[in-house]
């Protein structure tokens, strides 16, 4: 595609420019009840009430942690969802289950884009729906080892810690074979965070 000078891209179709890190500690061995519990009642109310579950992973050094995150166009969009879902039928039918197994659910992370560009872009990448003849999605679970990476530092650091991070960082782990997924900075001071595979 030609574009002309000083043009930019349009971004991708699926790149989510709100996105939540959500870590819960769950009681012990309810990791596996959990994860079932997300992946065939959860995901898919998630997903129709406009929300983008980008992925979910099993901590390697903490067994009893749920790792996840999930995507919305926007703020609007994320009070919108978050409504429709925690309001509805499929949450009101499997929160007693889910919340059994867990001890904490309120570290999350709200985040944005650390730069342009680099928020998760999931287009390509469609997931099969979870019960057969249902419609494919449009996210699909990363195969492999996925790394996250939270740093904090002092307010009013956050955008120098970008600018950094793009330019030093980003192709160092690139040119090692790793592969940034999304880099992104909170909504909130005092933290960034970012994603490699």
């Amino acid at each position: 595609m030609n574009l002309p000078l000083n043009a930019t891209p349009e971004p991708a179709v699926l790149a989510s420019p709100v996105v939540e890190l959500r870590q819960y500690t769950l009681r012990p061995g309810k990791r596996d009840t959990l994860i079932d519990i997300f992946d065939a009642r959860l995901i898919e109310g998630q997903e129709d009430a406009g929300m983008t579950i980008i992925g979910q992973f099993r901590d390697l050094d903490r067994p009893d942690m749920f790792v996840w995150m999930r995507g919305f166009d926007g703020m609007d969009a994320r009070k919108d969802a978050l409504t429709a879902f925690y309001g509805g039928p499929v949450w009101a039918a499997h929160s007693n289950a889910a919340n059994a197994t867990m001890i904490d659910s309120d570290d999350v992370l709200l985040l944005k884009p650390a730069w342009p560009g680099a928020g998760f872009d999931l287009s390509g990448v469609p997931r099969a729906g979870l019960i057969v003849d249902r419609k494919t999605k449009r996210n699909k679970p990363l195969p492999g080892i996925v790394v996250i990476q939270i740093h904090h530092f002092r307010p009013g650091a956050e955008i120098a810690f970008a600018r950094r991070f793009e330019t030093e960082m980003a192709p160092l782990m690139t040119a090692s074979g790793a592969r940034l997924l999304a880099a992104s900075l909170p909504s909130m001071p005092k933290t960034a965070f970012h994603a490699c595979r």
